[in-house]
């Protein structure tokens, strides 16, 4: 994505958010939000309680890690009560950062790029959670939860861009409904452990048929959707492309079982994966606003391909180690130069402090 010009900056100055509505929950949650926006100080910024939110989820993933990178030890019982009351934080945070900034008279379309960029990664970060809940170790599952979770919302996105309006909600279920399952789900996991975990109907993981059930349900209405907005079946896969390219390479990840870092610690390799999943998510999101064409191809996807693709070929630990550092580093930079540059260019453009 080229750098912001005035006639960007300017587009993103005059969007305007629009959304499907709230779902049921949603509209049952409100007044407990309302009455949370109410009680945040008024110099608290409503872009600070946004990335407020984002450190709630982070908090969780640094615990997490502290134990285990591998996904398949079981955890205190504490990690995923915290876990799941981070969730509910970050749940919170992000339900009152539009009205904390209503109450303040500091709307601006920056909200709305602060809003779905940290809901990028926060869908990742929680995709870890989930996947040590339930100890899907370095198996094809642990792919597929951050499938299922990745997904929809760049699905949304990129519904947005064709109909100027971002889904909240579908048949009247939106993200709270899944956020409080999965706070269902922790909460049962911290008490009755593993128990619960290898829990088997018809000599099948409880756990892995309700995975196999909501990755069908999220593969089905991403298809749906990505009909309805688009022109023939060519169009819709190059709007999709950047992220089936993602999926296809982290599919061959697991399957070649080639990765060392994916043998041994498959926390790294998610959490790589799900960093490019939000540098992508948050570039299209400024198209959005912007007013741009979604760039199909660009310099972050095709460095991706040629070290995961290396990486594969090689088959040699010492140079996988020194192509998933070199990613990493590479991914922060193009975070900063990309989407934070963009974010002060913003605050500049529209002279509010952030």
């Amino acid at each position: 994505m080229a750098d912001l010009t005035e006639k960007d900056l300017e587009n993103m100055k005059n969007h305007k958010y629009s959304s499907t509505g709230y779902s049921s929950l949603d509209n049952k949650m409100n007044p407990f939000w309302t009455k949370c926006a109410n009680y945040l100080p008024k110099k608290y910024s409503p872009n600070m309680v946004t990335v407020t939110g984002l450190c709630c989820q982070f908090s969780s993933i640094l615990l997490i890690s502290s134990y285990d990178l591998t996904f398949s030890e079981r955890l205190p019982a504490y990690v995923y009560f915290f876990c799941a009351f981070m969730l509910f934080m970050a749940q919170t945070f992000d339900a009152i950062d539009g009205k904390h900034a209503r109450n303040t008279h500091r709307q601006s379309s920056l909200g709305q790029l602060m809003d779905h960029g940290c809901d990028s990664m926060d869908n990742f970060l929680f995709s870890i959670v989930l996947t040590q809940a339930f100890l899907f170790g370095n198996s094809i599952h642990s792919l597929m939860v951050q499938i299922v979770i990745q997904i929809p919302f760049y699905i949304f996105t990129l519904e947005e861009h064709v109909t100027g309006k971002i889904r909240t909600q579908f048949y009247n279920i939106g993200v709270t409904e899944y956020q409080f399952f999965s706070m269902l789900l922790l909460v049962l996991s911290g008490i009755f452990g593993e128990s619960l975990v290898y829990l088997k109907i018809f000599g099948i993981r409880l756990s892995y048929i309700t995975l196999y059930l909501i990755f069908i349900a999220a593969i089905l209405q991403s298809i749906k959707l990505i009909s309805i907005n688009s022109n023939g079946i060519k169009d819709a896969y190059n709007k999709f492309k950047p992220m089936s390219i993602i999926i296809a390479l982290s599919t061959v990840e697991y399957f070649c079982h080639k990765l060392y870092f994916y043998q041994k610690r498959p926390l790294l390799i998610i959490l790589l994966n799900g960093l490019y999943y939000s540098l992508l998510t948050c570039k299209l999101i400024i198209s959005n606003m912007a007013k741009k064409d979604i760039v199909i191809l660009d310099i972050d996807l095709i460095t991706y391909i040629i070290g995961i693709s290396t990486s594969l070929i090689l088959g040699n630990e010492s140079i996988e180690f020194i192509i998933i550092i070199g990613l990493s580093v590479w991914l922060a930079f193009r975070y900063y130069k990309q989407i934070i540059y963009s974010i002060f260019k913003m605050l500049d453009y529209l002279k509010i402090s952030f």
